[in-house]
């Protein structure tokens, strides 16, 4: 079983082909909650997540929104609308894996459903919507959030908000649009990194200057 899982993560399609070829339940059969679809694009291996669901394996609403299995996606949200916001397992809520793995038209939806705009993760991460939209650098979708009336200053891990997200992506269209609604300049993080410390950090120099530059 670790074998598999270890194949999954690491993108080995050819192992993952004949794990499945003498037992086809593996593709159900994940870890800690978390199933072998969702390891794989955890592990940015969409291929594998496609050769699983290619092989049948069964997939949660979470799954489905992460893996942008949108037909099935809604059906399920159709049949238990409660599923709008609940976490999966491992606390994640369904509109922020939707952002993170860019299915922008099932986070589009799910949105218009009436989906917890401010849903932050039920885990020590902490991310909501907003930071999952900064992350993946999603300029529609994190306006649409705001326009929906998500924090423009909630905190993630380290108490970083979405604005040290865009800082250390050098994403100056989208801290310009954060500061637009709001969000607090000042932020510091719980280690004490503030928005332009972080983007000297991760070498976003043009970012720093500019940051300074509207700062000073």
């Amino acid at each position: 079983m670790s074998d598999f899982l270890d194949a999954v993560k690491g993108g080995d399609a050819s192992a993952v082909r004949a794990f499945l070829d003498r037992d086809g339940s593996l593709a159900g059969q994940g870890e800690n909650g978390v199933s072998p679809v969702m390891l794989a694009l955890y592990h940015g291996r969409r291929d594998i997540a496609r050769l699983l669901i290619e092989r049948g394996a069964a997939l949660s609403f979470h799954d489905a929104c992460a893996a942008g299995e949108n037909d099935r996606a809604r059906a399920m949200l159709r049949e238990d609308p409660s599923l709008l916001d609940r976490r999966a397992p491992d606390g994640y809520p369904p509109l922020g894996l939707a952002i993170f793995f860019g299915n922008r038209e099932l986070a589009t939806l799910l949105i218009a459903e009436g989906a917890d705009v401010n849903a932050a993760a039920d885990n020590p991460q902490r991310v909501a919507p907003v930071h999952a939209a900064a992350a993946v650098r999603d300029h529609e979708i994190l306006r649409l959030l705001l326009d929906r009336g998500a924090d423009p200053d909630a905190r993630q891990q380290m108490d970083y908000t979405p604005l040290h997200t865009a800082a250390s992506r050098g994403d100056r269209e989208m801290a310009e649009l954060l500061l637009a609604r709001g969000a607090d300049r000042g932020a510091i993080g719980s280690d004490g990194m503030t928005v332009a410390g972080l983007a000297a950090k991760y070498g976003q120099h043009e970012f720093a200057q500019w940051w300074d530059t509207v700062n000073g």
